[in-house]
């Protein structure tokens, strides 16, 4: 995604996910002149964060604004496959 024109021509802006624990926050990496459509790229990363992590639901996201500009997405999911961390053997296991 590229932002605004301006500046030295370095134009990538860096979307970063922090699992919060029963959430999800998606923010830019550092302040930017924000383009229109940041919300995309947000939507986008959060998209694939849940392709990556198909354990998850999604329950519901928000947006979260500053001066009418979408800055992240927090999103609450639920949790629907669990990892055995027993490490018990179940019958016929070797």
């Amino acid at each position: 995604m590229k932002p605004k024109p301006g500046g030295n021509g370095s134009g990538k802006i860096d979307i970063g996910i922090q699992d919060m624990g029963g959430w999800v926050q998606v923010r830019l990496s550092r302040n930017y002149d924000l383009p229109e459509d940041i919300h995309v790229g947000m939507s986008a990363a959060l998209a694939q964060w849940f392709r990556q992590n198909p354990q998850m639901r999604l329950r519901f996201a928000v947006p979260i604004q500053r001066d009418g500009n979408t800055i992240a997405l927090h999103a609450w999911y639920d949790m629907v496959l669990f990892h055995d961390a027993s490490g018990a053997k179940l019958e016929g296991q070797a």
